[in-house]
């Protein structure tokens, strides 16, 4: 880890280690009145060690703007609202504004690109700018990154990757021009240095710029490898600060940063652009989120620095801890995307599912109580431990009761999933957290009225979760059959034709660990994907040890899960072969298999030797109906499953046990 905290050079900035918090949107950019609150969240990041945090994206003129929930440079209440929360980060660290231009993924009828081709995730076509006009846009980075530099920031970025404009102007698949700006790949990639050498003719000389660009598309026919590096030694050439390399484009069918993506699964591609393009500082990217994968990046030498967005979410001390040799206290993110990525798409304000004070600085002050008070919380899942550590922090007197020998709850089930296993992450970060703050876990302790009174708490929180909801169909028994609590425990073992009653979140995961038993390795990942490929990364067609399908009476498969994950995770389930039915009524189980009736009136067979219930959850909150009825002075309250097991996810979990501790 000695080289992860050596100091490096970025144009005439020295920053302190290699790491620096990467571009990421907030969900609040385009408002006013938010400064403070940005401020709020990136100064913890400092503070936990960061030297240099780059902006969600920073529009350059209107028809850049990816959607209303963006700033705009040439917007004057805009470049303020920044210019407000730079003074207020004043002396704490870098922040880097992020030069931006959606390009055809603008979602405004508006939008321009090279050339007049539509994105497939999105549903207006694109004008094609104008040689004039492309100029004129150039001229717009400049005009920018000057107003960047007036209002505060210390480094600028050139976003040049992802699919945005830079990065549709060196595709061929996006550029179908001939001229100045488009045919070859080296006029492909005019625009790019246009724009890098206009922003440098705009800043000060040794003004840190960086450029983002794509160290690999991800689409059908992008640029080569060969084409790459021409780019990348071009904007050595005209003295970009250094290279962060992204990965993969919006519309990309290939999952970049979700748990389906093995840890560190794109440290080679930003590696090979290093090997080949000497003396600039090269800059990793994407699911880079653990100590063990840091220590190996650095050790081996891979790139120069990391950048990190969402692992900021999840621990804004994780650089400090780090340094400290305190891995063990990393509260690490997930990469479920539930309240990053999802919400930043649907213009919400974003958070972090394992660390809901995310963004909610303001909200959730650490001032420690004048009025402590004795608190007990019955269960370990995320509501119940985020309700624990929150209540001790606040400084109460907390204890923790889990009839089960470990925590987790839910959690644990979920972790046997592939690539899910990240959840044992969380486990890991709250068994180490709240012993070290103090709190007091009593696990094989079934929660009864009369050890809950013993404890003589001024507070208990319920937090007793979820069971599996009963199914009962005609001739059930003449299969083997079992809930999906069976199966993730393993006292359940199907067969190796299933049937899936339920297609909701869990009933998908169920089919995923029945067709994939292992977490993703690189190997197994860029095999799936043809990732060696370069210019043909797609998902290959396999052949599973099980024949699966899922059944859904009504509505859309898999919900619950993310609209940016569970696009990627049905792809790969439907490349094993696993079949999806709904619209439909149970009507019997024979011993041939599963019968249901369409709504066409069709019926259909499906034969399986094994069915696995994925029917939905009940509330467990008998223990707090009892409590209260016995009890009716004493203050409960209840969270999580417990109080409502109709679309429980973690994120609604988490946010549930810190409001809890809240409320006290």
């Amino acid at each position: 880890m000695n080289q992860a905290f050596s100091p490096i050079q970025l144009g005439n900035l020295t920053l302190p280690n290699r790491f620096l918090m990467g571009s990421m949107h907030l969900g609040v950019e385009g408002e006013t009145g938010v400064a403070s609150r940005m401020a709020t969240f990136y100064g913890k990041r400092f503070e936990g060690g960061v030297g240099m945090i780059v902006t969600g994206g920073i529009s350059v003129n209107e028809e850049g703007k990816g959607s209303k929930s963006f700033f705009q440079f040439l917007d004057p209440n805009h470049a303020k609202e920044l210019k407000l929360m730079n003074e207020a980060l004043a002396g704490k660290g870098i922040m880097c504004a992020q030069l931006f231009h959606a390009g055809r993924y603008a979602f405004d009828r508006n939008c321009v690109a090279p050339s007049a081709i539509r994105a497939p995730i999105n549903r207006y076509v694109p004008r094609a700018l104008s040689e004039e006009e492309c100029w004129r846009t150039i001229e717009d980075f400049g005009r920018s990154a000057k107003i960047a530099y007036e209002v505060g920031f210390g480094a600028v970025e050139i976003m040049g990757s992802e699919g945005y404009l830079l990065n549709q102007f060196f595709s061929p698949v996006t550029n179908h021009r001939n001229d100045y700006f488009g045919g070859d790949a080296k006029r492909r990639m005019n625009f790019s240095i246009e724009v890098l050498r206009v922003v440098k003719k705009n800043l000060p000389e040794g003004f840190p710029v960086i450029f983002r660009m794509s160290g690999i598309d991800l689409i059908p026919g992008n640029p080569s490898f060969e084409d790459v590096i021409l780019l990348s030694n071009a904007l050595r050439d005209e003295k970009a600060s250094g290279l962060n390399i992204g990965i993969g484009w919006h519309e990309s069918r290939v999952p970049t940063i979700s748990q389906l993506v093995p840890r560190g699964a794109w440290v080679p591609i930003a590696r090979r652009i290093k090997e080949h393009t000497e003396g600039i500082p090269i800059i990793a990217s994407n699911r880079v989120n653990d100590a063990e994968t840091i220590k190996k990046v650095f050790s081996e030498q891979s790139v120069d620095m990391i950048s990190m967005a969402r692992p900021f979410l999840a621990d804004p001390y994780i650089i400090k801890k780090l340094q400290t040799n305190e891995s063990n206290r990393i509260n690490t993110c997930v990469a479920c995307n539930q309240a990053c990525l999802d919400h930043a798409f649907q213009e919400k304000h974003v958070s972090c599912i394992v660390n809901p004070m995310a963004m909610n600085e303001e909200k959730y002050h650490h001032n420690k109580t004048t009025n402590p008070k004795k608190v007990l919380v019955i269960g370990t899942g995320p509501a119940g431990l985020e309700a624990a550590r929150a209540a001790k922090e606040l400084g109460h007197d907390v204890t923790l009761f889990e009839k089960r020998d470990q925590i987790g709850g839910q959690f644990q089930l979920a972790s046997h999933i592939p690539g899910k296993s990240e959840f044992n992450e969380t486990i890991r970060f709250f068994q180490n957290e709240l012993k070290s703050i103090g709190v007091k876990t009593l696990l094989n302790t079934e929660a009864k009225l009369d050890n809950i009174q013993s404890e003589n708490a001024d507070v208990v929180i319920f937090a007793s979760g979820v069971i599996p909801r009963g199914f009962q169909i005609k001739g059930l028994d003449l299969i083997p059959h079992g809930s999906y609590a069976d199966y993730l425990t393993g006292k359940f073992i199907p067969g190796k034709q299933v049937a899936v009653i339920g297609g909701g979140g869990i009933g998908v995961d169920v089919a995923h660990r029945l067709t994939e038993e292992h977490d993703p390795t690189l190997e197994s990942y860029q095999r799936k994907y043809n990732i060696s490929s370069f210019t043909n990364a797609v998902v290959q067609t396999e052949i599973s040890n099980r024949k699966v399908a899922v059944f859904r009476r009504n509505g859309k498969h898999g919900a619950g899960l993310g609209p940016t994950t569970f696009w990627a995770l049905k792809q790969e389930l439907e490349s094993v072969g696993v079949e999806f039915y709904q619209g439909l009524s149970y009507k019997e189980v024979t011993k041939e298999g599963l019968v249901v009736v369409f709504k066409n009136g069709e019926e259909f067979l499906y034969p399986c030797d094994s069915i696995i219930l994925c029917v939905g959850q009940e509330k467990e909150d008998s223990l707090y109906e009892e409590f209260t009825k016995t009890y009716p002075n004493k203050k409960a309250i209840l969270i999580g499953g417990a109080k409502d097991a109709k679309n429980i996810d973690a994120k609604r979990a988490f946010f549930e046990g810190l409001d809890a501790a809240y409320s006290i």
